[in-house]
């Protein structure tokens, strides 16, 4: 009960103030939700995830471990998301925008603090590796995903080429790799464009839920949900098992795997013209259900 009650006093209460703030804004200015997802999206996340990778001090085994569990968990869920899109016959722009709500995980904003307040420092290092994983799927699988929904294969592939975040992660690497210490200006530039991403997803978030309506889509909704919260766990578990993690490394991973959709689902889907409506429903279902999923899943996991 004392891990219920303080992730949903600590984790989802502050994100949910946000938002609110977020709608209230929206309902008195009704600003474009397209201005502040072009910032997420080309400013702010690159910058986040070069952070965390210049940054991070990992021993290269356990990172790879962890590397290979976030990309074969994404890969088993888009599996199991296009067998279930096709199977109950979704429209392009409904499988566009089921695909991107299963598979982008909210491995950020709501993955790394809820880590760190379960494993301390030790367990949001190691949910840093997961998140840019997630991070550069996002900004590439999540893009094509995305742009699935209203353009073709040519255009959704040149989209992926223009986000930034790959690049930022390669970046990141070579900062890391060399041991490179940047001039002070540069660093700090690079700390608060970081620490301004997670507020303005949350922004996006409030400005998407303010507009949405999950009415005639309910079981949809509920079906991506499911995926997010249930089946991806269940494979997981075994996941885990197959690559050897053990320890902190594994019960991060495991975690990672079980959040609810990502509010860069919303934002993509926004930016890209995907059904904006549908995924930002699906993240405020599954981010409200985690409250009772993710309670479990860390008894079990602790």
């Amino acid at each position: 009960m004392s891990t219920f009650l303080g992730v949903a006093y600590n984790i989802i209460g502050p994100i949910f103030l946000i938002v609110g703030l977020a709608v209230l804004l929206d309902r008195r200015f009704a600003p474009d939700p397209r201005v502040f997802s072009r910032v997420v999206v080309y400013l702010f996340s690159p910058f986040l995830v070069l952070n965390g990778i210049a940054r991070s001090d990992l021993r290269a085994g356990e990172i790879g471990l962890i590397v290979a569990m976030a990309i074969l968990l994404i890969l088993l869920v888009a599996l199991v998301g296009w067998g279930l899109a096709r199977l109950f016959r979704f429209d392009r722009k409904l499988k566009s925008a089921f695909m991107l709500s299963v598979v982008l995980i909210n491995a950020g904003n709501y993955g790394l603090p809820l880590n760190e307040f379960a494993f301390g420092s030790a367990g949001l290092q190691r949910a840093i590796i997961f998140f840019v994983v997630t991070a550069v799927t996002t900004n590439t699988l999540g893009v094509y995903l995305a742009s699935r929904g209203a353009a073709s294969v040519r255009q959704s592939l040149l989209n992926v080429l223009t986000v930034p975040l790959p690049y930022a992660t390669a970046l990141g690497l070579f900062l890391n790799m060399r041991n490179v210490v940047l001039p002070l200006p540069i660093e700090r530039v690079i700390t608060l464009l970081s620490q301004a991403t997670v507020p303005c997803m949350l922004v996006v978030l409030g400005l998407q839920l303010s507009r949405t309506s999950v009415k005639g889509r309910i079981g949809p909704i509920l079906l991506a949900t499911v995926v997010r919260l249930a089946i991806a766990p269940l494979i997981a578990f075994p996941l885990t098992s197959l690559l050897g993690l053990s320890g902190l490394a594994r019960q991060v991973s495991i975690v990672e795997a079980s959040m609810p959709s990502a509010v860069m689902s919303g934002v993509l889907a926004t930016e890209f013209g995907s059904d904006a409506e549908f995924t930002t429903a699906v993240t405020l279902i599954s981010t409200l259900a985690s409250i009772v999923t993710l309670s479990v899943l860390l008894s079990l996991v602790m």
